[in-house]
């Protein structure tokens, strides 16, 4: 029998692992930088472990087309196939990590989630493996000890290091691998538009869904029943117990495992941006039957992501500051809705480094420079990440953005 045929195309996106996976089961492989912008060397060390590097999508005939959900399909050219599937469908196929494992894609909170989750299973005295957009390593003690800058692209999940973790946390950009112990989809506050606009982000993040544990929003029900997977659906665990003061404790009734609590989160970072993503991890935690109280404690210990939402107060001046991948006019609409009614947007600016790390996603500064007027706040944004002494001069509050990010 003639062994598989399989054309991978996009070799940025995690194809080396595709690729690797592939030939490991036999298969031949071509693989097609796209963008061309894969460095040399790793088209060579593709080209030595036997995979054929082509310019172009060759116009033959393939068993398997596989290529990321945002690729658009204009790049299989004259090609042929029997089946055509995203990485998220070829990970699934190739994935044998056993160990257990937490997936978590969606729109915004993605990280903010993870990191509450790796926050609260270590608390509960889990061995566990966090990995982000902000990198990935072990999560102990409180602290994220990171040990490699990697993609959360769906190939991603085939390349995780070995050791002898309880949890795999995982943030995946579109998708994951349909075989996670629990899988979570954090929202879909926008399903933009991928592929040149072919298709949209629900296309993506759909191929999370397993067999297993689903996590979604209730109020997201409807969109994700039709794929046919079984849903856990998420209500709030989390109601304001007291007026939110920037720079103070503040306080929540919690609901968990049908009892409430009184917690109060810490006043060093902005916890009021945090509360979609504790109600996800709590949903979680519910999932996995964790006791309350280390629980508990844990999300009251928890000091946000670093660089996410980070308050302090420098000679009389508010500084914010927020490094994130997923900058865009719907995550400044979410930060200053929630810094309004503190009464700090009076007097402010904010400073949008548009600094890039592999982040595909790009800003449309146009959209947010109006989401900024609509609050009153004026805007610059940095070049070189140079904050100029008359951007800040007389500010009272200083919002600084800065987006990057390994996706």
């Amino acid at each position: 029998m003639s062994p598989l045929k399989v054309l991978v195309l996009d070799t940025v996106h995690g194809a080396a692992a595709i690729c690797e996976g592939y030939l490991a089961k036999g298969c031949e492989v071509t693989a097609v930088d796209v963008y061309h912008i894969t460095p040399e060397a790793e088209l060579g060390r593709l080209a030595s472990l036997g995979v054929r590097i082509a310019p172009k999508a060759p116009a033959e005939h393939f068993d398997i087309v596989t290529m990321p959900c945002h690729c658009p399909d204009a790049f299989i050219g004259e090609a042929t196939y029997e089946r055509r599937m995203f990485y998220s469908e070829s990970v699934r196929d190739l994935i044998t990590d056993r160990r257990f494992r937490i997936e978590v894609t969606g729109v915004k909170g993605k990280t903010s989630t993870c990191y509450l989750l790796a926050h609260i299973l270590s608390a509960c005295g889990k061995k566990v493996f966090l990995h982000t957009s902000r990198g990935q390593g072990e999560y102990k003690d409180g602290k994220h000890f990171i040990s490699a800058l990697k993609s959360i692209a769906p190939p991603s999940l085939l390349c995780l290091p070995e050791g002898d973790y309880d949890v795999m946390v995982c943030e995946i950009s579109l998708g994951g691998s349909g075989k996670a112990d629990i899988s979570c989809i954090t929202n879909l506050v926008e399903d933009y538009g991928i592929a040149k606009n072919t298709r949209r982000a629900r296309d993506g993040k759909k191929d999370i869904l397993s067999d297993g544990t689903n996590i979604v929003l209730a109020s997201e029900e409807d969109i994700w029943k039709p794929y046919g997977k079984p849903l856990r659906l998420m209500r709030p665990h989390i109601r304001p117990a007291g007026m939110a003061v920037l720079g103070t404790p503040y306080p929540l009734k919690v609901t968990y495992l049908g009892r409430e609590y009184d917690v109060t989160l810490r006043g060093d970072y902005l916890s009021m941006q945090y509360t979609e993503a504790m109600d996800m991890a709590l949903e979680v935690c519910e999932a996995m039957e964790l006791p309350a109280e280390p629980v508990l404690a844990a999300l009251a210990d928890f000091r946000g992501v670093p660089g996410r939402g980070e308050v302090k107060v420098e000679d009389g001046v508010l500084k914010i500051l927020d490094r994130n991948p997923g900058i865009s006019h719907m995550s400044v609409e979410f930060l200053l809705s929630r810094l309004k009614p503190l009464g700090v947007l009076k007097n402010a600016v904010l400073l949008v480094d548009p600094v890039s790390k592999k982040v595909c996603d790009k800003m449309d500064k146009g959209l947010i420079s109006d989401v900024a007027s609509k609050y009153g706040v004026s805007m610059e944004i940095l070049d070189n990440g140079e904050i100029k002494p008359e951007y800040i001069e007389g500010k009272k509050t200083v919002i600084h953005l800065v987006k990057e990010g390994y996706q």
